[in-house]
């Protein structure tokens, strides 16, 4: 897992990025049966999107994050609920315990992850019967808005092709196949529809691993296609978006 892709974005990524829809929340603690007692480790927790929302159920989170930038922003944001921990770890190494995980969440960082390396540590660090969660927010493709926002990302930036195709349902699904091997997993698929105004529209677009930053060429131009995007297709300064939550829980 590489711990720079998101340096100079981690404010931006919190204050723009998705949440992902209670009701899946809900779906994964009782699927997994979980309680106060149970301990989750949140692996490449960003800057807490998803730990926030298990935290606020009442269960036990260890957020465990590489980027220096965005486990700030994640302890920040956390450091008052009791039910919270943080480390500094990947998913190669998350520094936890052996066999002391109920629950493994992995919320929109797993095509990040060496999956060999990544199983190997999950099988050190859960429980006998621990599950894991691997959780996607993904744009429906097939949306108008979704697709001319894919040709501005294509014309301006260099690794978006790279992130595209990593993100790929094929190619989604093979990574899952991958990993769980002869494991058994389910998926579930939430639809978690985005409304933005035109600054989140602009800034969930600034907050990506590709996204232009200030200092490199055509950023004007970057931001003034987003804009005239969303001129395009809002209606009463709000613009809505397409988007589904995809969850997938298994074990090893």
């Amino acid at each position: 897992m590489e711990d720079k892709k998101f340096n100079q974005v981690a404010k931006i990524y919190e204050k723009y990025r998705p949440s992902y829809p209670e009701e899946y929340i809900k779906y994964l603690i009782n699927r997994c049966n979980l309680n106060k007692n149970s301990t989750i480790a949140d692996i490449g927790a960003g800057t807490g999107i998803f730990s926030k929302q298990l935290l606020d159920n009442d269960l036990k989170v260890i957020g465990v994050e590489p980027n220096d930038e965005m486990r700030k922003v994640l302890e920040k944001k956390l450091k008052n609920n009791k039910n919270f921990t943080s480390l500094k770890g990947n998913d190669k190494n998350t520094g936890l315990e052996k066999s002391s995980i109920d629950l493994i969440t992995v919320a929109q960082a797993f095509h990040w992850f060496n999956i060999e390396d990544f199983r190997k540590e999950c099988m050190r660090i859960l429980k006998p019967e621990g599950k894991i969660c691997i959780v996607w927010n993904k744009l429906d493709l097939t949306d108008t808005i979704v697709k001319e926002k894919k040709e501005i990302d294509y014309k301006y930036t260099n690794q978006y092709k790279e992130i595209n195709n990593i993100l790929q349902d094929e190619e989604r699904e093979n990574l899952i196949k991958d990993f769980f091997k002869t494991g058994k997993y389910e998926c579930r698929i939430t639809p978690n529809s985005l409304i933005y105004n035109k600054e989140s529209f602009i800034g969930v677009n600034l907050s990506k691993s590709y996204s232009l930053r200030k200092e490199d060429k055509n950023y004007n131009q970057y931001i003034k296609a987003f804009e005239e995007l969303f001129d395009k297709y809002s209606k009463d300064g709000k613009l809505l978006i397409k988007n589904n939550t995809y969850g997938y829980l298994g074990q090893l």
